[in-house]
């Protein structure tokens, strides 16, 4: 059976992710197995809808399986994301990875990934990064360049360089499978007609407009699903329902400390600690603390990290079991095969996880 493995968030369920999962089908894939980001996502923030309600529309999407990854992998920066879902898929024995990305190129996205993995771009990069540390992201694509040539890459791209470095990693028999991107840009929040739109502009609409906005680019099943949750008052999730417990914590807790958080390290952590005392609501408090060095995500990611206690042992470790969301008939299928050669535990519920 052949099997191919996606990475996604499903922030919500999109064109995009249906485009890919027919071109994996239409390659000869009998079983597609998505890990999706599980109750938070990478940009740091709270998934809109919860995880096996997105599972469920992945399925009817033409996924077959979907697993959780896990937090805090879901919400880590690209290395550690793609790491966490590739790790997943290769120890349940998936064939092919596949992932979008703007150039649409495997033989570029891999020579950056050999390029960014060299000991001459670390040197560099430190260096640049020292002559100017208030640009550390364009200090990387700088010297990217530099060192390979005028591709230059987008953030999908970067993604994709994540995934290549990650099966190099795990020494992955995995076959890397890239396709082009297309319809509205990776952070385009705006909906446009005959485009595919991105999830930004899914998300921006619903917070602007409601569920409405969604119906002409989500299923009635996925409408229904989403109504559900709705109407039950369990969506759309946001990071400000943590407001006060946000602007307490980095309130009375000492900048020492919050330097010592994963992401919050270089003087994040001090700068919020200090921000956190003129700011008067969880959004003054996120832009104050956004700086040339210091992106929203990244701001955004520190948050849920220092609320949760979060450490580097935990980014590094990987997941000690998968948990399944969500499957159809030709899920199970691929998962009574993987149980015979799968070097990861697959959890159903809750009495099933590993005790350690």
């Amino acid at each position: 059976m052949k099997s191919v493995g996606i990475i996604c968030e499903c922030n919500p369920l999109h064109e995009g992710h249906r485009y890919l999962i027919r071109r994996a089908r239409e390659s000869g894939a009998e079983a597609i197995v998505c890990v999706m980001s599980g109750c938070f996502t990478q940009r740091g923030d709270a998934a809109v809808l919860d995880p096996r309600t997105r599972a469920k529309m992945l399925l009817e999407g033409g996924a077959d399986a979907v697993f959780e990854l896990p937090f805090p992998l879901c919400t880590s920066g690209a290395e550690f994301f793609a790491l966490g879902g590739a790790s997943i898929l290769d120890r349940l024995g998936v064939d092919e990875l596949w992932f979008g990305s703007e150039c649409g190129e495997l033989e570029i996205l891999s020579r950056q990934a050999e390029i960014t993995e060299s000991e001459a771009f670390a040197q560099r990069y430190r260096e640049a990064c020292r002559r100017d540390p208030s640009g550390t992201a364009e200090a990387y694509f700088r010297v990217l360049r530099e060192l390979g040539g005028a591709e230059a890459l987008l953030p999908n791209d970067t993604l994709g360089v994540a995934y290549l470095r990650a099966l190099r990693r795990l020494s992955s028999s995995m076959r890397p499978v890239t396709v082009k991107r297309e319809g509205s840009g990776f952070s385009d929040t705006r909906l446009e007609e005959n485009k595919f739109p991105s999830a930004s502009a899914l998300r921006r609409a619903l917070s602007l407009e409601g569920l409405d906005a969604w119906r002409p680019y989500l299923t009635s099943y996925g409408l229904e699903l989403a109504r559900e949750q709705m109407d039950a008052g369990l969506a759309p999730a946001v990071l400000e329902g943590l407001e006060r417990a946000v602007l307490s914590f980095f309130r009375l807790t000492p900048a020492e400390v919050t330097e010592q958080i994963p992401e919050l390290r270089g003087g994040l952590g001090n700068r919020m600690s200090e921000v956190a005392w003129q700011a008067e609501s969880l959004g003054e408090f996120i832009s104050r603390s956004v700086t040339k060095k210091y992106t929203e995500a990244r701001v955004r990611r520190g948050i849920l990290f220092a609320m949760t206690g979060v450490t580097e042992e935990d980014l590094r470790h990987p997941a000690a079991y998968a948990v399944l969301l969500a499957a159809n008939a030709q899920g199970c299928s691929f998962l009574a095969q993987a149980r015979r050669s799968a070097t990861i535990p697959v959890v159903t519920a809750h009495s099933g996880i590993p005790q350690t």
